[in-house]
């Protein structure tokens, strides 16, 4: 635990370290630059800038294209600012959908503690206490994965959600019955301005103070909050600016005996200090990516060329003479040594021969005047070469796949040429290295899904030793597609494949299927237990039956298991919250309801029925 001297002095250094770039221009503070607070804070904000560029739509990379191209003019410039497009966008989407796929329900358990009023209201509030969220689950697909990728040096540690308050003897006081709601906080990686590993960090807010300056008072002084093991301080600045005076005040006194914040992590490098630095995943495509963002842009401006094309025509001098007798020369007109623009050239020293209708009117050949003939063409147009444009697409494109390779991301079927020709996708990847790339990035993401869960806990409980839900992280990805299993099973079958290899591919496809419909997902485990004809193809079911190998119910839990369980759920709401041996009981009785009475059961009896 910090006492506030050494806290003092933690802030003292920050402040030092960027006094001279947090400026006030216009009543509002502006920062001149990034100041470098410890190794890699720098390196850090730049990271995640430049992730920033690809990974939301609506921001321009004003660093990017900072640097103009050679040939590249003020006007063309300001086109491509005023039309930027992002074309890499949709790859650190498929990233998000291929390093997510651990957190699809079926492929992570949770487990909560049990007997206790308090491991029943721990419960509760992880699932519905968690603002705008609802859960610290839903919190974390769908605000620590993408920040993660975007972030890897970010922070996520909580804050506390104020008290209800009810008013007693006229004055408003926090109910003290209620037990502490506490919320998730990520901080970026620019606000973590002091870190030490497992003992503090100081975190500047957005929030600013009013301090006062150039004699009057202004909401520009900086707030931080500091977190150790014990406390949660707020520090403001106050009096005058140019002072830099702060107050501090505990706002909350956690008692974990624990450092409640947790990095968002990535791929792990030591610095010259010794200190941990991490690298997002998808940096490593940044620079990929950069590229194709560049000459799909310049891309675009091309093709603005092409649309509307430079114009050329043949033009003659331009005859304009004013009231006063003056004659344009070269565009201008002169008066008392003062040269103004020619209201018929307007400047430009030549006169254009066009129609109202923009029809070039050609000058006939008269005696030694050869009027237009001269000219094999009096007017064109100027545009870029295509290939240009062809071989700019090209590589545009393929910086965007080569950047997918880096981040095993696939998401097409089509075939693929190689040596060999392939026509499943799992031919084209190379699944260990695909686990190698996914497998610690999801366990970093559930790492921080177990921090909160384990703080919520301890914050929550007024039991030091509540010990709070424990994940069981994923261990297996299949990124297979729906189409790659079925292209398995008809292999299999062509090949005469052993049956048991054939039924696991079939359970597979319909794991794959439903993996992301919790019903769905429910009513095909059933259907898997119940039906020992599953996967049979319709000819062998059909020869089966006429051997008389299968019950007539048989046949019907197998054309019709669905229909059934949706009898069954309409007969009872709670149907698919019963043990999995209970359901296959039930959908075989309504199968065997429904099945027809037969009088003859076996080839047998027909044989016998035949010759009698």
């Amino acid at each position: 635990m910090k006492v506030q001297e050494e806290i003092s002095a933690i802030v003292a250094g920050v402040i030092a370290a960027s006094k001279d770039l947090y400026i006030i221009k216009d009543g509002k503070g502006i920062w001149k630059g990034i100041p470098e607070y410890y190794e890699g804070y720098k390196r850090a904000v730049k990271q995640r800038d430049r992730i920033l560029t690809h990974a939301e739509v609506d921001k321009y990379p004003e660093s990017l294209f900072k640097q103009r191209a050679p040939n590249q003019t003020d006007e063309e410039a300001e086109y491509i600012k005023e039309n930027y497009k992002n074309t890499t966008h949709p790859v650190f989407m498929d990233m998000l959908s291929v390093t997510g796929r651990g957190l699809s329900d079926n492929n992570w358990q949770i487990t909560y503690p049990e007997g206790s009023t308090e491991a029943e209201d721990y419960k509760e509030y992880v699932n519905e206490g968690i603002d705008v969220f609802g859960s610290v689950e839903n919190y974390v697909k769908r605000i620590v994965h993408p920040l993660k990728e975007k972030d890897a040096n970010g922070v996520m540690t909580f804050t506390i959600k104020p008290p209800t308050m009810r008013e007693v003897d006229g004055e408003m006081v926090a109910v003290d019955t209620e037990r502490f709601k506490p919320q998730p906080k990520y901080y970026s990686c620019e606000k973590v301005v002091a870190w030490k590993w497992d003992e503090y960090a100081l975190f500047e807010s957005h929030e600013k103070s009013t301090v006062n300056y150039g004699n009057r008072p202004l909401k520009v002084g900086r707030v931080f909050y500091f977190y150790d093991d014990a406390n949660i301080w707020k520090i403001e600045q106050i009096g005058d600016f140019k002072d830099n005076t702060f107050s501090y005040t505990v706002v909350f006194n956690h008692a974990l005996n624990m450092f409640p914040c947790h990095k968002m992590k990535g791929v792990p490098s030591l610095l010259e200090d010794g200190e941990v630095y991490y690298t997002s995943r998808f940096y490593y495509a940044v620079d990929l990516l950069d590229w194709s963002l560049l000459y799909s842009n310049y891309l675009n401006a091309s093709m603005a060329n092409v649309c509307f094309p430079f114009r050329w025509m043949v033009g003659d001098e331009c005859d304009f003479t004013d009231s006063h007798g003056v004659s344009c020369h070269d565009g201008k007109i002169a008066h008392d040594g003062v040269f103004s623009n020619c209201p018929k050239c307007d400047g430009s020293g030549m006169k254009v021969r066009t129609s109202p209708m923009k029809t070039y009117l050609l000058k006939s050949e008269k005696g030694t005047d050869k009027g237009d003939t001269s000219f094999p063409q009096p007017m064109g147009f100027i545009s870029p070469n295509t290939e240009t444009l062809e071989f700019t697409r090209k590589m545009a494109d393929q910086y965007v796949q080569d950047s997918k390779s880096m981040l095993h991301i696939h998401t097409s079927n089509a075939d693929v040429k190689g040596k060999e020709d392939m026509t499943a996708t799992v031919a084209a990847i190379d699944v260990k290295a695909m686990y190698a790339f996914v497998q610690p990035d999801s366990d970093e993401t559930f790492d921080v899904f177990q921090f909160l869960l384990d703080v919520i806990g301890k914050v929550r409980s007024i039991n030091p030793d509540f010990e709070g839900a424990e994940l069981q992280y994923p261990t297996t990805f299949d990124y297979r597609t729906d189409a790659d299993i079925l292209e398995d099973i008809r292999i299999a079958r062509e090949s005469n494949a052993p049956s048991h290899i054939i039924s696991s591919l079939i359970y597979q496809y319909i794991a794959n299927r439903f993996y992301s419909d919790k019903e769905t997902a429910k009513v095909s485990e059933i259907v898997m237990n119940a039906d020992r004809l599953l996967t049979l193809t319709n000819a062998e079911v059909t020869e089966r039956k006429a051997q008389g190998l299968v019950n007539a119910w048989e046949v019907v839990l197998h054309d019709s298991a669905f229909q059934l369980i949706n009898e069954l759920i309409g007969a009872n709401p709670n149907f698919l919250d019963l043990e999995i041996d209970a359901q296959v009981d039930a959908l075989e009785a309504i199968a065997k309801e429904k099945a027809p009475k037969a009088e003859i059961t076996s080839a047998r009896d027909r044989l016998l029925n035949i010759g009698g």
